[in-house]
């Protein structure tokens, strides 16, 4: 039985084309139209009939399974999952994808101790995040897992499924990166998996997902989802200002107890903190919602920051500083705001968003790859950049390279332009660069740099890595006149 993460991205694969089964499935259970409230008896009835012939179609592709997937409420699998180890079942519920999650979540089934984490089948790579995984899987080869061949059906509801759950702003209204939950277009996201289920562990770490944390969804097939759309902004460009208030010392005293919460309960305490930031946006006359916003990970990063708050269409923020060596307890509150510049503004919220993904690596050889990453096991990091270097010839190896032995930022600009091209992908006309710094070690032989640039509408975002020989200590041929070899270019582009 596989009882870690790390085991499950090195479990045995099989090679077969699941192809063959993709078509009758679809072409049977197409045409259904569901209801979205309640679990109807109509409702079961089809989602039996759709797992049948599910079950049917996987079982001439070569998989293990036989018989339909078992229905089951996520309630039950969490209280029971002992009763459907190793089977194929089919749940509704919402999914919680975020940085170290991925899970089907259910409030009224939260009192449990483990949550169930979700992978794919077929060769999908991991969506999220997480320790202790590689996220890649090998192109045209379904996971197996405890003897069963796993595929995935590659239909319009699984796109449509990662759609809603990766598609986000991309940059914050004020410019700072968007990250984490505050940032998706949708969000909750509901569907229908279908797949199979493996009960972890009795302890505190039952054997799968991050860090043994949960039982195990391999999921197979995605059906009948639904999403809402959230406040953030898609696009737009803003105009951001900033003002402060030094409450006085009965205010602060108030805002500080809120915000320190000593009470047990983490309810009583997310409560506290809206109490806190409502009588805030109070202050300024602001309306705004403080239960539907989100901590603010810039504001918590201020020195002596104790709470911060931003809304949950991430134009209004807020960030609470306590002023040392005063007698008396004093806060200043800085107040962040953005508004939309006029003919400029963000698309509707009825507007269908979707983000694309780009890239290309050294990591495309997987020869090297698997090389590479055993040489950066072991520090050997000197032997790592010289084989990257290798793997990365053939990235814009084309026309005139004149351009590799220019400064930095100028080669990768270049670089940049030039892969755009290859992709079709046009940047925005006022890219604005986020960084070009050079990480590399005193002790590596090699300068090891990486540029950013991000649209002013938050809505696409381009990096760079690339690498040269440093300057040899003798007074040999100079750093600078060496050429640097791009070893990455990544790209998200949404619209």
């Amino acid at each position: 039985m596989i009882t870690s993460a790390e085991q499950l991205t090195s479990v045995t694969v099989s090679t077969g084309d699941p192809t063959e089964a993709s078509p009758r499935l679809s072409d049977s259970c197409s045409t259904i139209s569901w209801h979205r409230k309640g679990l109807t008896m109509q409702r079961l009835v089809l989602s039996l009939v759709c797992a049948a012939v599910f079950a049917s179609a996987l079982a001439q592709t070569g998989s293990s399974q036989t018989a339909a997937p078992r229905p089951v409420s996520l309630c039950d699998l969490i209280k029971n999952p002992k009763a459907y180890n190793a089977q194929w079942i089919v749940v509704r519920a919402r999914v919680s994808m975020a940085f170290e999650d991925f899970t089907l979540y259910d409030r009224a089934c939260q009192d449990h101790r483990s949550d169930v984490w979700l992978t794919f089948g077929g060769d999908q790579g991991e969506i999220t995040t997480y320790c202790c995984v590689n996220p890649r899987r090998k192109k045209d080869v379904d996971i197996e897992v405890e003897g069963n061949r796993i595929p995935l059906l590659r239909d319009e509801p699984m796109r449509e499924f990662m759609r809603v759950l990766q598609t986000q702003r991309l940059r914050r209204p004020d410019g700072h990166p968007c990250a984490g939950e505050e940032c998706y277009f949708y969000r909750p996201v509901t569907a229908t998996l279908t797949g199979l289920f493996l009960a972890g562990e009795d302890g505190n770490f039952p054997g799968y997902g991050h860090l043994g944390c949960c039982h195990l969804l391999v999921i197979s097939r995605v059906s009948d989802v639904a999403a809402d759309r959230t406040p953030v902004p898609a696009g737009g460009q803003f105009n951001c200002s900033q003002d402060a208030w030094s409450a006085n010392p009965r205010n602060s005293a108030e805002i500080k107890s809120l915000l320190a919460c000593s009470r047990p309960q983490e309810q009583d305490c997310d409560r506290d903190r809206r109490t806190a930031f409502t009588r805030i946006a109070a202050h300024w006359m602001d309306h705004v919602d403080a239960s539907t916003g989100h901590a603010d990970e810039y504001g918590n990063a201020t020195r002596n920051s104790i709470g911060s708050w931003i809304s949950a269409d991430l134009l209004t923020s807020y960030v609470v500083v306590e002023e040392k060596g005063r007698a008396l307890p004093n806060v200043s509150i800085t107040r962040h705001v953005c508004v939309p510049l006029l003919g400029h503004g963000p698309k509707p919220s009825s507007d269908r968003i979707s983000c694309n993904n780009y890239g290309s690596s050294w990591e495309d050889d997987e020869v090297a790859a698997r090389l590479i990453e055993g040489l950066l096991e072991k520090s050997q990091f000197n032997e790592a950049a010289a084989k990257i270097a290798e793997a990365s010839k053939s990235i814009l190896s084309e026309g005139d390279q004149s351009w590799r032995s220019g400064s930095a930022k100028s080669a990768a600009l270049h670089g940049l332009q030039e892969q755009a091209r290859k992709w079709k992908v046009v940047p925005d006309t006022t890219l604005q660069s986020d960084a070009c710094d050079d990480a590399s070690l005193p002790e590596q032989k090699n300068h090891i740099v990486g540029c950013g640039w991000y649209s002013r509408d938050g809505m696409q975002v381009f990096w760079l890595s690339m690498q040269k020989p440093k300057a040899t200590e003798g007074g040999g041929a100079s750093g600078r006149t060496n050429s640097w070899v791009v070893t990455s270019i990544s790209a998200t582009v949404c619209d």
